[in-house]
């Protein structure tokens, strides 16, 4: 357009004539500018057309995906919910077959967390049943009735002796 002469300015009504030459022109220039465009935009139409196609290929590969993901995430869930009434049936399992143990006592959200309160469970009753066997062993009782003997009379006074005498005289009497 810079190597082109200046249109004369005339106060002339344009014609038909100069309205088609101006179109024809105009038309020209349209065509180039769209020539211009489509050359200078060509790599990236190219480049958003694979990536298009790309996006259509990963999309359909994103489809059988989120299929798989519903289904594991309801199998988990179906998991999660078999493992609690596992671990519920465990504790049950574990105070049945620790009488000693009460079911208060046998906790936890995991395996590992209801063995080790398990654990700790067991070794207080093994404490309180030693402490229990020395307690016993300390005050033993001979098996059997006494021997049938009169009271001591070592630590009574005169007084509290003839007493005594008394009433096991008594006693005799009414018998």
């Amino acid at each position: 357009m810079a190597n082109e002469p200046e249109p004369e300015i005339t106060n002339e009504t344009p014609t038909a004539e100069d309205y088609a030459a101006i179109k024809l022109e105009l038309e020209g220039e349209r065509q180039r500018a769209q020539g211009l465009v489509a050359e200078a935009t060509r790599e990236l139409t190219e480049r958003i057309a694979t990536l298009e196609a790309d996006l259509a290929t990963k999309t359909g590969e994103l489809e059988p995906l989120k299929g798989q993901l519903a289904e594991a995430s309801t199998n988990f869930e179906g998991a999660k919910a078999a493992y609690a009434y596992a671990l519920e049936d465990f504790k049950k399992l574990a105070a049945a077959s620790n009488p000693l143990i009460p079911p208060e006592v046998i906790f936890g959200t995991t395996v590992e967390e209801v063995k080790g309160s398990l654990e700790r469970a067991n070794k207080l009753v093994a404490n309180v049943q030693e402490s229990l066997a020395k307690q016993a062993t300390l005050s033993v009782v001979p098996a059997g009735a006494p021997a049938r003997t009169g009271p001591n009379v070592e630590g009574m006074s005169t007084i509290e002796k003839i007493n005594l005498g008394l009433e096991q005289a008594k006693k005799r009497k009414e018998q």
